[in-house]
């Protein structure tokens, strides 16, 4: 494409990244813009009070926001993007603050960030593409009435990450859910647990790729990811000595639900192959 960066159109695309200099340095020198002339201070103030950390000076200068840029925590940061969208709204005008949001946005994506913006300034994580064909191509491998209900708890993790705000938790009990369901039609009147994974699951498994001892062991090894999964996941179910277990890491998440989607798919097409 003619005239465009040389980084943009040869440069391999990273694993999307949780925080950058370059992005926050890009972010920092928008403060520079004549809009936030008469703000800064009253801006300043704004975001120390909706954030909870100051401000270095009194933010009169674009030095002292590019060093609370630099230097504030990723959450702080990311906070930072949405407080400054709402002063813009709410004191200075509707058309500033989508200025800001759009060019937050396009700094995000140019940098890789793993993270998403909302027209209301709030930031989400995002979900990449490898993700919703991960999720997609599980359920169209789920058609046969036989798996509609698990179909149907995939489809519901989706939902809630792609709610606003992301509901990690609930999406990872979604999924673990969809896996007990596969694991009860496989084996019936049996709970899933690490240990009966082993006790049931590994038969059913050998006996699906019989006679090619290569896939055996491959898939014995896979099983004892399957137990790691189980055991993870439940650590968000039910936390000892918690009400209520935290909300996980967003990105922690999304690699526990790709996984257990994986796991259906695979898990399904060995009970279509022993049905």
């Amino acid at each position: 494409m003619p005239g465009e960066r040389f980084s943009h159109l040869y440069v391999q695309p990273k694993d999307l990244a949780q925080d950058s200099g370059r992005a926050r340095h890009r972010v920092a020198a928008l403060f520079r813009e004549a809009i936030f002339n008469d703000h800064t201070e009253r801006l300043a103030a704004y975001v120390s009070r909706e954030v909870g950390v100051p401000v270095l000076g009194d933010g009169r200068y674009s030095t002292q926001w590019n060093e609370f840029i630099r230097d504030c925590t990723t959450v702080d940061f990311l906070d930072t993007v949405t407080v400054v969208y709402r002063y813009l709204f709410w004191h200075v005008g509707e058309e500033f603050a989508h200025w800001w949001r759009d060019v937050v946005r396009q700094i995000f994506t140019g940098e890789n960030l793993a993270y998403q913006i909302d027209d209301v300034g709030g930031v989400h994580p995002a979900i990449d593409q490898e993700f919703q064909r991960n999720i997609v191509s599980t359920v169209a491998a789920l058609q046969s009435e036989r798996y509609q209900n698990i179909s149907q708890l995939i489809k519901t993790a989706s939902i809630h990450l792609s709610a606003d705000p992301p509901d990690c938790k609930q999406a990872w009990r979604a999924m673990l859910s969809a896996v007990e369901g596969l694991f009860g039609l496989m084996v019936p009147y049996v709970r899933l647990t690490t240990d009966e994974i082993e006790r049931r699951l590994v038969p059913v498994v050998q006996s699906a790729y019989e006679g090619d001892a290569t896939a055996e062991e491959a898939a014995r090894a896979m099983l004892i990811g399957f137990r790691k999964w189980v055991e993870a996941s439940h650590i968000y179910r039910h936390q000892p000595g918690a009400a209520n277990a935290p909300e996980p890491p967003a990105d922690l998440a999304i690699l526990a639900i790709s996984y257990g989607a994986s796991l259906v798919r695979w898990l399904a097409s060995i009970d279509e192959k022993l049905q």
